[in-house]
């Protein structure tokens, strides 16, 4: 029993020495730093990944990213999509002159975004300030009408859903 008593107290006596004069203090804060620094520089690639979403503060620019991110909903937008897509904002918004640069701007936007839940959840405070009732309708139809250019499937409902509840039109259509 003393040669283990021995033998344990020399371990801790090392363990203490060990932590105290070596380093080990200094090797756990650094291990602790380390970590926090990971997780900031991990928040700030994150921020700067949806830097370019959060900028968007025209809702006709939002509504074009979002027809483009429910035309990916099911896989890579088609050339009718895109038509579609080209069409609506031509006509509803008056993109007449710059509608390739528009588009340019929308798809590069488009391209940052994880998918249409991300861009939906940053963009509907955008349209429930800015937009009325009216426009946030017309809104849900033209993404309805992007989403059925294939015919209607799953993922394009529960994507126009989505976008329902969060500008508040669940229960008014």
């Amino acid at each position: 029993m003393p040669i283990i008593a021995l033998v344990l107290s020399t371990l801790a006596f090392w363990m203490f020495y060990w932590f105290v004069r070596m380093g080990g203090v200094d090797h756990i804060r650094a291990s602790s730093e380390k970590r926090k620094e990971e997780a900031r520089r991990a928040a700030a690639r994150e921020r700067e990944r949806t830097a370019c979403l959060r900028a968007v503060d025209d809702p006709r620019e939002a509504a074009t990213i979002l027809m483009l991110l429910i035309a990916r909903v099911g896989g890579d937008p088609t050339k009718e999509h895109i038509t579609a897509i080209e069409r609506l904002i031509r006509v509803t918004f008056g993109f007449e002159r710059e509608l390739t640069e528009r588009m340019t701007a929308a798809r590069f936007i488009a391209s940052r975004a994880e998918g249409f839940e991300q861009a939906a959840g940053l963009f509907s405070d955008l349209f429930n300030a800015r937009l009325t009732t009216g426009e946030r309708q017309e809104l849900l139809g033209m993404l309805e009408e992007i989403a059925a250019v294939d015919g209607p499937s799953t993922a394009h409902n529960e994507a126009v859903e989505l976008i329902k509840r969060r500008i508040g039109l669940a229960s008014a259509r």
